[in-house]
């Protein structure tokens, strides 16, 4: 597939990027705000979430139902999420509606109508959101694991806050919020497929006028690197373990090494962890590592759900899987494998447009720069063994890994002890 990128910057600070492809038959759109979770004042927890919610319920203009079927009505999409450091609008369409797509979104932040009775009902929507992690072990989790591993590093906020914080949500708390943030020179638009990037820098300009006025300062992030265990008692049948340290930030260097690292330690069913606490000694059904980057630092962290009686068990196991990894390094081949699946899933990723255009958006944000598939799929043949070993060993220490188990009470809950070399 031929892809053809451009960028622009409005005169207002507002950053338009495409990547463009005529072989393409539809448009992935994103309006993406660089504000989340990790930008909210304690008083605020969830605000920007919540607002991520408000702007659906109606503008000067439109109602919610109007805002929904301005591209339901011709066949397209309009989604939205906010996350610890980014809020994306983002439209699926066909070519010929991208200028509508452009609007209705561009209406939502310019001219929302934040009515009283809007953020009222809307307080119960996040009201039940909240329940619903509450009633997810799995979801609990991580939200604990991501508090001990930042703690008091903004990042490691709840992305939905607390009940009792959105309840305190007014008009007059969350207009000045949400106006000192959603301004231009935080605003990227990315799209990819059969876009037009003329046509598109022409709309957004027209369409889009929030303020040019500079957005807040971002707070000062910064880590205790201090390992934490924390056992959390749950009405639940079992037991959900995350074990995780603070990683490397999107920008850096080592970011394709944590990567490869993953896929080596729970990446998939041939990773170490898979083949030894499930195939070999049967302890669990789920069981997996993943990594997250952000501007300022990122998360490496395993997942597992066993039996209650069998969690010490099972962490001794993962402990003794990553001593081994770091001891004796990467089996023969593995680190052909492990480069082909990372190589594979970001090709396959990026037969969606939606892929392509979230990819985009984060190396605005995060990198200011544009990486083509071709620069990627290098940096990642670069990665050598003593790399990701080196990682292994900088990440996966004892002394900096914090422990999160929540399950019944029965559970054979861990202490530091069992975090110990």
């Amino acid at each position: 597939m031929r892809l053809s990128y451009h960028r622009d910057v409005l005169p207002n600070g507002v950053r338009v990027v495409t990547e463009a492809s005529k072989d393409s038959g539809s448009v992935a759109l994103g309006f993406w705000l660089g504000v989340g979770s990790s930008l909210e004042p304690p008083a605020l927890a969830g605000v920007s979430h919540f607002i991520e919610h408000l702007l659906f319920k109606g503008t000067e203009k439109r109602s919610a139902f109007e805002i929904a079927n301005a591209l339901e009505s011709v066949g397209g999409s309009l989604d939205a999420f906010a996350g610890r450091e980014n809020t994306a609008f983002v439209a699926r369409c066909l070519p010929e509606h991208v200028g509508r797509a452009v609007g209705v979104i561009s209406e939502m932040l310019v001219r929302p109508a934040m009515r009283e009775k809007d953020i009222a009902l809307e307080k119960h929507v996040i009201f039940e959101e909240i329940r619903s992690l509450e009633d997810t072990p799995e979801d609990v989790a991580h939200e604990l694991l991501a508090a001990s591993v930042w703690n008091a590093n903004p990042v490691g906020k709840s992305v939905l806050g607390t009940a009792a914080t959105v309840g305190r949500f007014t008009r007059e708390k969350v207009w000045p919020f949400f106006r000192s943030h959603y301004v231009a020179p935080s605003t990227v638009v990315a799209a990819s497929g059969n876009v037009d990037h003329d046509r598109l820098v022409e709309s957004v300009s027209r369409m889009l006028r929030v303020p040019a006025a500079r957005p807040p300062e971002v707070p000062r992030a910064f880590s205790s690197g201090i390992a934490k265990v924390c056992n959390e008692s749950r009405k639940v049948s079992q037991c959900y373990i995350c074990l995780g340290a603070e990683a490397t930030p999107y920008d850096n260097s080592r970011r394709h090494a944590a990567m490869l690292l993953s896929l080596v330690v729970g990446g998939g069913m041939t990773s170490r962890l898979f083949q030894r606490v499930r195939e070999q000694e049967g302890l669990a059904y789920t069981v997996y590592s993943s990594c997250e980057f952000y501007r300022t630092t990122g998360i490496f962290y395993i997942f597992l759900a066993v039996d209650p009686k069998n969690a010490r068990k099972a962490i001794s196991r993962v402990l003794k899987e990553i001593r081994r990894l770091k001891t004796k390094g990467l089996a023969r081949g593995e680190l052909k494998s492990v480069k082909q699946q990372l190589r594979c899933g970001l090709l396959l990723g990026l037969e969606s447009t939606a892929a392509r255009m979230n990819r985009l958006a984060r190396h605005e944000l995060y990198l200011n720069a544009y990486r083509s598939v071709e620069e990627s799929l290098a940096s990642i043949d670069r990665v050598k063994e003593d790399d990701i070993l080196g990682e292994a060993r900088l990440v996966l220490r004892p002394s900096t890994l914090s422990l999160i188990t929540v399950g019944p009470s029965s559970t054979d809950f861990p202490s530091k002890a069992d975090l110990r070399p």
